[in-house]
């Protein structure tokens, strides 16, 4: 798809967040949202007008632009959609052209090198996870800056962290039974938690060939799995094990088998809130379309990561399967330089389930 959006805007704020340079002329982005994951940005930008811009500014272009020092924001219209870290910043000559290619993670990817060892007994998932949080940003030269918004409350859960870095432990709730959240880190470095972020969009639906430009619908048994043998801690006959299976998919695929090590649960029920996890998520074939919307049909300003929206595939016998509300995983948008944009989702369904992972 493509859609003259001439509001983008990517700017380079300082530690202090005011803005210290506006690239959206002098670059092109690709622009990867995803629920409760690490957003990616990425980008080329002109080297030459770069440095002629840093010289009008008075400054030198690595103070403007460096891995790790630099974060920058993505807009659309008055929308932040986006804010992150630089993380690599490559210079490229080619003749007399010269150019940097950057790319950025969301502020999430940070707490992935921040470890916490601490014990939590019977506390609120998203109470471990802010505190978590907390804890890393009051060490010296830690603090990200990112502040505590709306959090719910959700399950009292039991979690030792022996030197377990942060965005583990804000991810693992998003997927450990018997009660999850989403989360975000906002652009503007707020830490909220719910329910469900997103909604049922039933204003919106994408049907192929009337809205939708192209579809991809992936179908593959190497995930497939009806009968999930689960081990927790211990060894030899103290070890707990959990065997949970479906009958329905026996009988449509035959016993399909995968043995998961959850090897510091100790609770029975939890290991068997685990290992039913990892069965709810892979007792079927996954049908998920990858979609490629027609020109002005989404509207990024309203519908986001987390927001579910009924997508069919229409005059295929094979694929009358196709017509389901599917939530939005993944937005990849492409944008150039003449704010030309191009947008591609990515889907799951919300009665997928989710597997747990160990520690849980």
């Amino acid at each position: 798809m493509q859609l003259i959006s001439p509001e983008w805007r990517v700017i380079l704020p300082d530690l202090s967040d005011q803005e210290i340079m506006d690239i959206s002329a002098i670059t092109s982005f690709d622009l990867e949202l995803k629920l409760n994951d690490t957003s990616a940005l990425a980008f080329d930008l002109d080297l030459v007008e770069f440095e002629k811009r840093c010289l009008a500014i008075g400054a030198e272009p690595q103070t403007v632009l460096y891995p790790q020092k630099t974060e920058i924001k993505v807009y659309l219209e008055d929308k932040a959609m986006f804010g992150g870290i630089i993380s690599t910043v490559d210079s490229s000559y080619e003749g007399v052209n010269a150019t940097l290619t950057c790319s950025a993670d969301s502020y999430l990817h940070y707490f992935s090198k921040r470890f916490v060892s601490k014990t939590y007994v019977a506390t609120d998932r998203s109470a471990i996870a802010w505190d978590a949080i907390n804890t890393v940003q009051t060490v010296t030269n830690g603090d990200l800056g990112v502040t505590k918004g709306s959090t719910v409350t959700i399950f009292n859960s039991d979690l030792t962290c022996d030197y377990r870095d942060v965005k583990s432990i804000i991810q693992l709730y998003t997927y450990a039974q018997p009660t999850t959240y989403d989360f975000e880190i906002t652009p503007d470095k707020v830490f909220n938690t719910y329910t469900r972020l997103g909604s049922d969009r039933t204003d919106v639906e994408l049907v192929y060939p009337q809205n939708i430009q192209s579809i991809k619908v992936p179908r593959s048994a190497d995930t497939l799995f009806n009968k999930i043998i689960g081990l927790g801690s211990g060894s030899g006959i103290e070890r707990k094990q959990s065997i949970q299976q479906d009958t329905t998919s026996q009988i449509n695929y035959r016993v399909l088998e995968k043995k998961e090590s959850f090897n510091s649960v100790e609770i029975q029920t939890t290991l068997d809130h685990n290992t039913q996890g990892k069965l709810e998520e892979s007792r079927e074939v996954l049908v998920l379309p990858e979609v490629v919307p027609q020109a002005g049909v989404i509207d990024l300003t309203v519908v986001g990561v987390g927001d579910s929206i009924r997508v069919k595939l229409q005059g295929s016998t094979y694929n009358n399967d196709v017509d389901a509300m599917l939530r939005i995983y993944g937005m990849k948008i492409k944008v150039d330089k003449d704010n030309v944009q191009d947008l591609s989702l990515d889907f799951y369904k919300p009665d997928a389930g989710g597997g747990l992972e160990e520690g849980a």
